[in-house]
């Protein structure tokens, strides 16, 4: 009988054992793919943000000499990593996206005091992003 009850607790150690380890390497897993598509959104958002804004603060031949289709493919590739960021992130990195992209928005002439304000709003966006993903 004894050896039949060390049986059976052993063999419910060594399930609760593999379960623990299941479950912890599930949530690693978790993580990694979270923060993967937390990247990749903000990655995607970051260059076509980039993109629309020297488009806009460009000189007129410049601007001329883009087709209007890259527009929209920055603007579908903006959207996709700002829905990203937006379902995933905290409210704080949102915030912080959201600047950065009505600034790209707003963009006017060359040498334009938005410059300045749209640098700082991206490094204010991908700091606080490094901070939710734990590579300050």
């Amino acid at each position: 009988m004894v050896n039949v009850l060390a049986g059976i607790i052993g063999a419910l150690l060594g399930l609760s054992g593999a379960l623990l380890g299941a479950w912890i390497k599930s949530r690693g897993e978790q993580r990694r793919w979270l923060r993967d598509q937390k990247l990749a959104g903000a990655a995607e958002m970051v260059s076509a943000g980039t993109n629309i804004y020297e488009l806009r603060s460009g000189s007129r031949e410049w601007v001329e000499g883009h087709d209007p289709v890259e527009l929209r493919e920055w603007q579908t590739q903006l959207q996709r990593g700002r829905a990203v960021i937006h379902l995933l992130c905290t409210q704080e990195t949102r915030d912080r996206a959201t600047a950065f992209v009505r600034l790209c928005w707003r963009a006017g002439s060359p040498g334009d005091e938005h410059y300045d304000q749209t640098i700082a709003a991206l490094r204010s966006f991908t700091d606080s992003l490094r901070k939710e993903l734990g590579s300050d």
